[in-house]
């Protein structure tokens, strides 16, 4: 035996707010100023499994319901906790580096790279500047992919190292 979506009077409706209400204030806290609309998406998801014909047995509505709801409840969870709230005093506006500071690391980047060997100049400038495919590095300079790891794993290490060097120096 199904639900029949217009056998639930208005006052029935109205009853299933009420409890959806009080159940989702009870879990998330009667600050909360979404409550209405998850009591909204559980009764239209309610509403819907009901068009479809989805709930079976008219004795089992309230557990159907309360389903509904908690399934509603963790995916609004879920959503809040992946969503990083910005603070305006935690992020100060410094991440935005004035064109002096641009300047002074490119120059940095130059003196260091400068300073690197040629092979390891050529493999840091080929892949990351330049932006070409590792195969074509390879080819080019006859060496494996393993090699090539190596290679460019030391590299990086060494151009850490100048920058390090230089970013002292300067007393940064």
């Amino acid at each position: 035996m199904t639900v029949d979506v217009f056998a639930i009077s208005p006052q029935e409706w109205e009853i299933f707010r009420r409890k959806l209400t009080y159940k989702v204030r009870f879990q998330l806290g009667g600050v909360c100023s979404d409550i209405e609309d998850l009591v909204q998406e559980t009764l239209t998801r309610f509403h819907r499994a009901l068009g479809e014909d989805n709930v079976r047995r008219s004795e089992s509505v309230g557990a159907f319901l309360n389903g509904i709801c908690n399934n509603v409840l963790s995916e609004y969870r879920r959503r809040l906790w992946r969503e990083i709230e910005y603070d305006a005093d935690a992020h100060p506006d410094s991440f935005i580096r004035p064109t002096a500071d641009i300047l002074e690391m490119r120059n940095s980047i130059d003196v260091a790279l400068g300073r690197l060997s040629e092979r390891d100049r050529a493999v840091l400038t080929a892949f990351y500047l330049q932006e070409q495919e590792k195969e074509k590095i390879c080819q080019r300079m006859g060496v494996s992919d393993a090699q090539f790891r190596v290679i460019i794993s030391r590299a990086k290490e060494r151009m850490r190292r100048l920058l390090l060097e230089a970013s002292a120096t300067r007393g940064h």
